[in-house]
């Protein structure tokens, strides 16, 4: 992975790049509740005070200066028929204390509106798909079902390739370090060792990613910590979601930050793989509120996650920072409330979707102090002084996505590049924010309005426009698909379960059942196990809990609807064997459903992958559909291609010949039957070894992500990875929302490469391969994997891509030799076939010359200049 800090390169073992440091009038309208609507042949002015909060206006561009108005909420109206079924009755989300077994959470139940397209929607053809009754509060249990799992018996996770430390515990209740959770004494000491310890005495610390993983429990009470806590790579930290845990900075604190997320062992926050935390709340209200002061810093990568935690400062506060993601390449955080403060979140990750942050009494909510695309969607900002500050100049772009701000300031200050030459940054999207107290929108770091206080924008952009060219602010009216919306308008998300009112009695430990034996051992086939476990847990409404190991797949392995899968520390779901050998036969190793299931099936906190290179292994395929929203997700998971202790792919793929190590045929299946939910999801196929081994590895897996589905599909937060034809295909799909794409071309691609795409592999149509038939057949920097490709389909909604390449010909696993000339491949996307109403905001490319190769505009980078190296911030050639 190339990095740059300014102008200044230097080597690095990180798995993604370092980003810089300091571096004709509308005729419908739609209403939440009812859908799209016919605006009756009258001025727009003429309805505003009836209607304006659903007026959609059409404005080339908008005067520097625009004022608030005051509108009337129409009368009610009684809801239609939904595309999904109306949602189970009951709690609307899967909240820390009520938790629900259904998929009918976040803003997140489904839109009360009638398909427009009655082919898309989701009607059970499988009358034995499994949905299972929610637990009600009078049944919580006492204890979380977690704290009742064996951790020390036969049942235990275990870390398979560890040598001579077979009693390594995977899972550590920190109440059995000494930790005292009272709010009493000085906790640092020793929280830190339940972290760092090998069970021998010794530390863990610098010991690789995935071979000595750490699941770190927090019962609920307080945790007064008197220094900073260091968090490891490989680790994710749990509280009790009945009784979410307290880490409280103590009146008498050393040091400036709560907790590090950042492994000082890692190096750098772009080397820093794999590390969780959630359901747990943190305070610092007994420091100084004016001393600088952070209670997260956060400058992690990929295959991190940040979920339902809850930050606690000082009202008032100028010096406290909430979370400091000082760097990185994370892709998601989501479900988090921050209090007080003066900064909410400050921000120079590479690339992050922002998945529902609430910011409240927060001086600034939101500080881009650098990076270079970010999605902040479904943010509210309640009584802040600042929404969010761009004014450094140092993000390129951002989307405020499906937000609202109320009894707060101006909501987005932001430097104005419009009359640059150079690079173009703090380019700007806002769509589908609501406002309740008419203060200005945008404004530039000079002061100039140039977005005035307004109850709802449909859509406003600042930058780079295709068709066109940069535009200092313009209306746009953006055409959503009903089937992608919850009940509020707003695009369908869902928190993670967390099952914390199941029972232990319905949660199943995958390696306790009687008559299937299951060992996770890193060898043994547990294939037939596993199959016989699922398809009994989901029958009767059981969860199935996988204890960390690697668990052995000699077959496919089928979830079947009615499933509900956590993992522990990222359990290993392994492919292996010559079930999965042939290129020409490609079959899954897992299969979310077959063809035509609807049902649920929810995964969390696993790792898919495969124990040696196989060329015919589609790691994951989802065929299943779900009767509502999110019925079928997956959430803070990976799929991953070499580069772990636990396949041979780390040791053996070494020749500069892709040929050698053909490992799978593609990362992910999202087939035209499926339905599906995925959040914060890492595809990588690895450029270098997580736990130690030869470097560099060679390896070329096929494919990255493939979406064929026409039945509501959610992207938030991915990542996909080094893949040889494409990192992400939209191929005739339909009703698609994708929040943060980012990508990396394969290294060992480009001028001097020893194979040419789409050499080793061949085309395949069945699987609607690009075929590069554009390219002539010597051209190297055209024959590049596409970062996303889109052939035809309609209804397709992308915010934020971020496109990486950096390396040509062959890899030598150093990440100090960039392309010689600045330019890794010809075409970053492609968009063929007249894909109806694609609307694409935020393309953010780095070494590419065409950034969209459409065959009409063909944006380029030497054009659009802004961000890492190229920034489209609009792109509507294809839009309704």
């Amino acid at each position: 992975m190339y990095i740059e800090w300014s102008w200044v390169a230097f080597a690095s073992t990180a798995g993604a790049a370092l980003l810089p440091f300091p571096l004709p009038e509308p005729t419908q309208l739609f209403a939440p509740d009812r859908g799209f609507l016919d605006l009756p042949p009258k001025p727009i002015s003429a309805l505003a005070g009836a209607i304006f909060p659903f007026i959609f206006p059409h404005i080339s561009h908008p005067t520097s200066k625009t004022t608030s108005t005051t509108t009337t909420k129409p009368p009610a109206v009684p809801p239609v028929t939904s595309a999904f079924p109306t949602p189970t009755p009951g709690t609307k989300g899967d909240t820390t204390n009520t938790p629900n077994l259904h998929a009918t959470v976040g803003d997140s139940t489904a839109a009360s509106v009638t398909s427009s397209n009655p082919g898309t929607s989701i009607s059970s053809s499988n009358p034995g798909g499994n949905f299972c009754a929610n637990p009600t509060p009078s049944q919580a249990p006492s204890k979380y079902w977690l704290e009742t799992q064996d951790h020390t018996g036969s049942g235990r996770g275990k870390a398979p390739f560890i040598q001579g430390n077979t009693a390594y515990p995977v899972h550590r209740n920190v109440l059995d370090y000494g930790v005292k959770n009272d709010g009493s004494g000085k906790q640092t000491a020793a929280l830190q060792d339940a972290i760092n310890s090998d069970g021998q005495g010794g530390s863990r610390e610098g010991r690789g990613v995935t071979y000595m993983p750490a699941e770190v429990f927090l019962p609920g009470g307080v945790y007064k910590l008197d220094s900073t806590l260091d968090l490891r790579l490989g680790t994710i930290i749990v509280g009790d979601p009945l009784n979410r845990p307290v880490i409280k900075a103590s009146s008498d604190f050393v040091g400036s930050t709560l907790i590090n997320g950042q492994d000082p062992a890692a190096g750098h926050p772009e080397t820093t793989f794999m590390i969780a935390l959630k359901d747990v709340i943190l305070d610092t209200t007994d420091i100084d509120a004016s001393a600088k002061f952070t209670a997260l810093q956060w400058g992690i990568a990929q295959g991190c996650a940040l979920t339902n935690v809850e930050i606690n400062m000082p009202q008032g506060s100028l010096g406290h920072i909430g979370i400091h993601i000082n760097g990185g390449s994370t892709i998601a955080v989501t479900d988090v409330t921050i209090r007080g403060g003066g900064i909410g979140i400050q921000n120079s990750n590479q690339q992050v979707n922002f998945k529902n942050i609430s910011f409240n009494g927060c001086r600034t909510g939101f500080a881009g102090t650098g990076g270079f695309t970010v999605v902040l969607q479904g943010a509210t900002f309640d009584s802040c002084g600042l929404g969010v500050d761009i004014t450094k100049n140092s993000l390129g772009s951002m989307v405020i996505l499906d937000s609202t701000s109320t009894n707060t300031g101006t909501l987005v200050k932001f430097h104005d590049s419009s009359k640059e030459s150079g690079p173009r940054n703090s380019q700007l999207v806002i769509e589908n924010h609501a406002s309740n107290d008419g203060n200005p929108l945008a404004v530039t770091t000079n002061g100039t309005i140039v977005l005035g206080g307004q109850s709802h924008i449909d859509t406003w952009f600042f930058g780079n426009h295709i068709p066109g060219v940069f535009q200092a602010g313009g209306f746009l009216r953006t055409s959503r698909p009903r089937e992608l919306l919850g009940s509020s308008g707003k695009y369908f998300t869902r928190q993670q379960p967390n099952y914390a009112n199941a029972p232990a009695s319905q949660v199943v430990n995958v390696k306790t059942v009687s008559g299937n034996p299951v060992q996770g051992d890193g060898k043994t086939d547990d294939s037939a196990s596993l199959n016989a476990i699922l398809r009994d847990n989901a029958a009767n409404c059981r969860i199935s809990y996988f204890p960390f190991g690697v668990y052995i797949l000699k077959d496919t392995l089928v979830i079947p609807p009615g499933s509900r899968i956590m993992g522990e520390g990222w359990s290993v779901l392994s492919g292996a064997g010559s079930a999965f050998t042939d290129s020409a036969n490609p079959r899954p190793v897992i299969k979310v459903g077959k063809k035509g299931d609807v049902g649920v099936a929810e995964i969390q906190y696993m790792r898919f992958t495969v124990a040696e290179p196989l060329p015919g292994a589609v790691i994951v395929e989802v065929n299943m559909a779900g009767n509502q929203p999110g019925d079928v997700g997956i959430w803070n998971s990976l799929t991953t291609v070499g580069g772990t202790a636990d396949t041979t792919i780390s040791s053996s793929c070494t020749n500069q010949d892709a040929r050698n190590c053909m490992a799978a045929f593609m990362l992910m299946h999202l087939t035209s039957s499926s339905s599906a939910y995925i959040e914060n999801h890492w595809g990588w196929t690895a450029d270098h070894n997580l736990d130690g081994g030869p470097s560099p590895i060679i390896v070329s897996t096929g494919r990255g992500i493939l979406v064929e589905s026409t039945k509501p599909t959610w992207l938030v937060g991915t990542s996909s990875e080094h893949n040889w034809l494409y990192q992400y295909n939209f191929h005739s799909s339909s009703n698609v929302y994708a929040g943060m794409m980012q990508s990396e071309t394969p290294y060992m691609q480009g001028l001097g490469a020893v194979q040419t795409a789409p050499a080793p592999w061949g085309v395949t149509s069945e699987y609607k391969d690009p075929d590069f038939s554009w390219c002539a057949n010597t051209d190297q920097l055209c024959r590049s994997a596409l970062a996303t490709n889109v052939d035809a389909g309609s209804n397709i909604m992308l915010y934020g891509s971020a496109a990486w390449a950096f390396f040509e010909g062959r890899w030598n696993g150093l990440y100090d030799t960039p392309c010689a000339n600045g330019v890794c491949q010809s075409n970053m996307m492609r968009v063929t076939n007249k894909p109806q109403n694609l609307v694409w905001y935020s393309i953010s490319t780095k070494s590419s010359d065409v950034m969209v190769l459409d065959g009409s505009s063909n944006p380029r980078e030497y054009n659009n200049p802004g961000g890492w190296s190229g920034l489209v911030q609009v792109y509507r050639q294809f839009a309704s």
